[in-house]
């Protein structure tokens, strides 16, 4: 196998912040997690969130703000003004955060500002201290060759005071990750405190109260991502209390599937969300800042399994509106963001980052090209925004999002619809439109290029195609399938493992030949998905990804395109399952080496897979090529190099 993998020198420059001025405004950045557009009773939502109803009323409601579909890129979608593929963090969850990507935290801290975060990271793993190192043994005695993924800590991203978790869905009790299983995840800067006590939001909210307080009278950047209302679905007794379960078992939910129970535990989330927040305001109040501080209330996604995004649709885990429009007001009286007004205009998380700096008088940072826009004058006069588009990657799909229209792309289809007229998503409106499918589709298509996006519902470009060349070792493997195999049977053989780091620019690649004699419907070449435990083993290559340069699915069995040659090589894009602990690319220099070693039996890692939907053939034998690296100095994209072969025997 060949795979991709670019590699850009850090390039990190700051300029020096101008003098300080007394007026300086306060920028205080709340970020729940998981609350939809439908949580929230000013959209109608069932459960009463007067702190929060109260900032949209008081300030200006961003009504087209835009996000990711889940935590970790829309966070750095923030804290970078980059798109999440470009920085590592997209588009599923994980990801370290490359400390040579400038902040808004630096940006700030390089004006004057204080800067603080005050929750929920998720664009990094947990600090390598020996005290959390122990912890993580102890956690995991049972797994002596499971390893923790230190990453980097809040501080080194611009943030002077840090309180933080490290992942997500901790216990709001213990702080405990992994379903109460894994260690806990709590610090102060990087002091891990596994002994602190109390419900995570309330000590996120008393430490961001704290840090208001001592920074009164200087300027300061307050980032409070919220651990509510995400997952596990735990809340205080008072707060359970507050909730009428009978009233909370009426609430619509995105999943038909949540409990009556989990419902009211929600709702009462929420609720602690609230009050949270008003507590918040009562400090800037307290402290005499509210006029004068930028006070952004967002969410990081769309609703979870128990909440609600209506009237819009999907949810967290899909580039639905409702996935990645996020209810969003910005207050600052004196700025002019007040009355309960609304702006249109297109923005999001992106554009946070240049437009906090300009609302500021801030000097923008030397920072790598930024994706976001400064809308601070649109917004600030009611203006058109200059945003042109938002652009997703998500499992079998990708998306664009312009002012008017909303473009789903597919394998096998498009989904277009008029967003001003049908915010629901509820009309498909491609057929109509042709000219504008094209339109859009040439936008997503440039947008993946800029990102170096290996798209696994889309071919390859044409740039990145190249003849086989098979070259190094066979291996042969034999397999027998007896006349007791049944037709739904499927067949997986190990070819390839490995167990690094896997990113949305990546792609596989390999050389594959057949014999003559190969039936019609030949097995084909994929990861796996899954960890045989919690979710069983299965090709990650289903219909409708997997999809080659030359536009075919891998899960159909292709054979080899030209009947005149023997081997074919193909590329195949692995972005929609990623970032990932799967294909390695630490070190630039060697950036894949396949492990000669069988993989081993409790081992839990992601392997390559020659799998083969003939069911019942009764002989079978496959041979497969180990990767060779390639002698340094070539196209990096083109560093490793590898085939497999197949020789089916029938009834030989």
């Amino acid at each position: 196998m060949r795979l991709a993998f670019w590699f850009v020198a850090p390039v990190l420059l700051f300029a020096g912040g101008p003098v300080l001025s007394a007026d300086k405004p306060n920028v205080v950045y709340i970020m729940v997690d998981d609350v939809g557009w439908g949580d929230l009773s000013v959209h109608g939502g069932g459960v009463r969130t007067p702190a929060v109803d109260k900032l949209f009323s008081r300030g200006v409601e961003l009504t087209n703000f835009m996000g990711w579909c889940v935590c970790s890129p829309t966070r750095a979608m923030l804290l970078t003004g980059r798109h999440p593929i470009r920085v590592g963090t997209g588009p599923k969850t994980g990801g370290e955060l490359d400390p040579d990507e400038t902040t808004i935290a630096e940006g700030f801290k390089a004006n004057g500002y204080r800067t603080g975060v005050f929750g929920k990271w998720h664009n990094g793993g947990n600090p390598d201290t020996p005290e959390y190192r122990a912890a993580f043994a102890e956690a995991f005695e049972g797994l002596p060759n499971k390893k923790p993924s230190p990453g980097r800590g809040a501080n080194a991203h611009g943030f002077d005071e840090a309180w933080v978790y490290y992942g997500g869905g901790g216990d709001y009790f213990t702080r405990r990750t992994v379903q109460d299983r894994g260690p806990v995840s709590w610090w102060h800067n990087r002091e891990f405190r596994p002994a602190d006590e109390g419900y995570t939001d309330d000590l996120v909210t008393q430490h961001a109260v704290d840090f208001i307080r001592a920074n009164k009278d200087r300027p300061f950047f307050c980032y409070v991502p919220f651990h509510l209302a995400h997952g596990p679905l735990q809340a205080k007794k008072e707060d359970l209390a507050a909730i009428d379960p009978t009233a909370a078992a009426k609430l619509p939910t995105a999943s038909g599937k949540t409990t009556d129970e989990n419902k009211h535990v929600h709702a009462a989330m929420l609720h602690a969300m609230d009050k949270n927040v008003a507590l918040l305001v009562a400090e800037l109040e307290k402290q005499g800042l509210s006029e004068n501080t930028i006070l952004v209330f967002t969410s990081d996604n769309g609703a979870m399994e128990a909440g609600s995004s209506l009237p819009l649709r999907g949810h967290k885990h899909t580039i639905y509106d409702g996935g990645v429009r996020l209810p969003t007001a910005v207050c600052w009286p004196k700025g002019g963001l007040a009355g309960g007004k609304k702006w249109g205009g297109l923005c999001g998380a992106l554009d946070m980052f240049p437009t906090l700096m300009a609302m500021t008088g801030s000097t923008m940072p030397k920072t790598r090209p930024l994706d976001g826009k400064d809308v601070w004058p649109a917004l600030r006069d009611g203006k058109t925004s200059p945003v042109d588009s938002y652009y997703w990657i998500w499992g079998d799909e990708d998306a664009l999002r312009t002012d008017q229209w909303k473009l789903h792309r597919f394998f096998n289809r498009y989904e277009l619809y008029d967003i001003r007229n049908d915010e629901a998503e509820a009309k498909n409106v491609a057929e109509a439109n042709p000219e504008v499918v094209k339109a859009l589709g040439a936008k997503m298509d440039a947008w993946a290029d800029s990102l170096g996006a290996a798209l696994g519902h889309r071919p390859a470009p044409a740039r990145y195609h190249s003849a086989a060349a098979p070259e190094g070792d066979v291996l042969a493997v034999t397999v027998t399938v007896t006349d007791k195999a049944k037709r739904k049977d499927r067949l997986a053989v190990l070819v390839a493992n490995w167990g690094g780091w896997q990113e949305a620019t990546d792609w596989i690649e390999f050389d594959i030949a057949f014999p003559p004699e190969t039936p019609k419907v030949r097995p084909y070449v994929s990861p796996l998905d899954g960890n045989g435990v919690k979710k069983p083993f299965s090709p990650m290559f289903k219909p409708g990804s997997g999809v080659d340069q030359f536009g075919r699915e891998q899960s159909a069995g292709p054979g080899v395109r030209d009947g005149k040659v023997t081997w074919e090589h193909r590329i195949v894009g692995v972005a929609g399952d990623a970032p990932g602990r799967r294909l390695h690319r630490r070190n630039p220099r060697n950036v894949y080496r396949l492990s000669r070693q069988p993989p081993h039996p409790t081992r839990r890692r992601q392997d390559d897979a020659l799998v083969d939907e003939r069911q019942g053939h009764p002989h079978r034998q496959v041979h497969t090529e180990r990767i060779v690296q390639r002698p340094q100095g070539l196209d990096p994209r083109r560093q490793g190099r590898g085939q497999v072969t197949s020789s089916w025997g029938g009834d030989r």
